[in-house]
């Protein structure tokens, strides 16, 4: 039997990249239904909003009505698409960080969607009131010449797969982020933004031909896309969120790679085990 990926093990930046790889090749069906069982309403109700809400511009929207109404385009289906997507990633970040975590509990086996499912009720609404806080923090450092913001990326990533895998609080989670990536912050930022550069340039594959088709429709004067390829375009648009994983699951790896690497939690774990088997076998028969 092929023998699956360790999370636990310290990582260096290029096997952080090599075993995200490896661990969505190895987990791909299971990861995929899991996904899909959790987050397929959501995806489908977003199809749905963004489809009206593109739908309804097409048909108001032109150079003369922005000029009388510029705030026109803000509309009830824009506020409930922010909504939908804030949720989206809420869900798709703790039932990444959930699956790992499970699959680490059960030696290496992939979880089944009700076990995810039952880790994705008990964190969301901690998990949504932090994203709340970090973003905004996040958001902020970005705010002041960018650079910020990027340093605290990776670390409040961190942060939200420590809530979820170590049942952590906000403050606990916070000061131990910190702590975990001290030092190591270059491989794991490295690592993330190489992935997400890869990840945001596979999504552009798939929504460019409709992004040069709805270009194309303007020159020639057409501001109303068809019907079916308005919903084609959306649903490839939101489908191919889902790539986004790829920078959670490096960001989970960069977590038991850090805890290994600081604290030895495999190693432990090893030593712990011993004496704790069938202890009967390990004693010499009685002698009567």
């Amino acid at each position: 039997m092929e023998q699956k990926l360790e999370l636990r093990k310290s990582r260096d930046f290029g096997q952080l990249i090599n075993d995200t790889f490896l661990f969505v090749r190895e987990n791909l069906k299971p990861l995929l239904k899991v996904y899909f069982s959790i987050c397929g309403f959501l995806l489908v109700a977003m199809t749905v909003v963004a489809v009206m809400q593109q739908n309804r511009l097409a048909g108001i929207l032109t150079e003369e009505s922005l000029r009388r109404d510029p705030f026109q385009f803000y509309g009830w289906e824009m506020v409930l698409s922010w909504v939908l997507v804030f949720i989206f990633y809420v869900l798709l970040c703790i039932t990444t960080f959930s699956y790992m975590g499970l699959y680490k509990d059960k030696g290496n086996e992939a979880p089944t969607p009700q076990e995810v499912w039952e880790q994705v009720r008990y964190y969301f609404w901690r998990v949504s009131g932090a994203q709340l806080v970090l973003g905004l923090l996040v958001g902020i450092g970005m705010m002041f010449c960018v650079l910020p913001g990027l340093y605290l990326w990776p670390v409040v990533t961190l942060m939200l797969a420590i809530m979820v895998i170590e049942n952590g609080s906000l403050t606990y989670s916070f000061d131990r982020g910190f702590r975990l990536i001290s030092g190591h912050w270059w491989a794991t930022f490295g690592a993330m933004f190489i992935l997400s550069v890869v990840s945001y340039a596979v999504m552009m594959l798939f929504v460019m031909p409709f992004g040069i088709a709805t270009g194309a429709g303007l020159l020639l004067g057409n501001l109303k896309l068809s019907l079916p390829m308005l919903i084609a375009a959306t649903v490839v648009q939101y489908l191919s969120q889902i790539l986004l994983v790829i920078v959670l699951i490096t960001a989970g790896l960069a977590y038991f790679s850090l805890v290994e690497e600081k604290e030895g939690t495999s190693l432990s774990d090893r030593i712990n085990s011993i004496g704790k088997g069938d202890d009967a076998a390990d004693l010499p028969e009685e002698q009567y």
